[in-house]
């Protein structure tokens, strides 16, 4: 089941109230990436380039030498 298909059959299954509260959201989402500065890099990525550049942050970027200093 893809994300998609379980979000539809949460909200199926969830009170008014609560999808109302979802859909506030979700507006306020939509919103926020149209208008944030860095929304135009969003997406620019496959999802393998972003593997990759994960891997290469967590292999390269979080590494600490107590003895550096």
């Amino acid at each position: 089941m893809t994300n998609r298909e379980e979000l539809i059959q949460e909200i199926e299954q969830a009170p008014d109230d609560i999808v109302e509260l979802v859909l506030d959201f979700f507006h306020r989402v939509k919103a926020t990436r149209k208008t944030h500065p860095l929304a135009k890099f969003a997406g620019i990525l496959s999802d393998r380039e972003a593997e990759e550049l994960k891997e290469a942050i967590a292999t390269e970027c979080r590494q600490v030498d107590v003895n550096e200093w």
